[in-house]
């Protein structure tokens, strides 16, 4: 499987998805999310197929627009297939001490998950 990898621009996250780990940071403020994170929902597709027996999902936003939040979410409850199949999945929130909205986004997410969140202040 090849790993993906997509540079951060100002409005673009930083996307990493490798065996064991994906990883999402940045800014998300996109014309069009669905084109963004398509690459993303194929590399989860075809990962979700043959996985490590352990993958950690590390998201550390600057800012994320509604329309990017909705495809995050997506990503998400796809990786959570991996409890169905035994799999354990870690998902870690990274938020600033002084941005009580991001830290809220997570706790919403994870609440419409179910995946526990550790929430990690930086």
């Amino acid at each position: 499987m090849n790993d993906l990898i997509i540079k951060p621009t100002q409005k673009s996250l930083d996307v990493k998805c490798i065996p064991g780990e994906v990883s999402l940071s940045g800014n998300s403020i996109l014309s069009d999310p669905k084109v963004f994170f398509e690459p993303v929902f194929k590399w989860v597709d075809e990962y979700i197929k043959q996985p490590e027996a352990s993958t950690t999902v590390n998201l550390k936003f600057e800012y994320v627009d509604t329309a990017s939040v909705q495809r995050i979410f997506d990503v998400l409850k796809h990786l959570k297939e991996l409890r169905n199949n035994d799999k354990e999945l870690n998902v870690n929130w990274y938020y600033e001490m002084d941005d009580p909205e991001l830290l809220e986004l997570g706790e919403i997410m994870d609440g419409r998950l179910g995946l526990e969140f550790n929430y990690i202040e930086y």
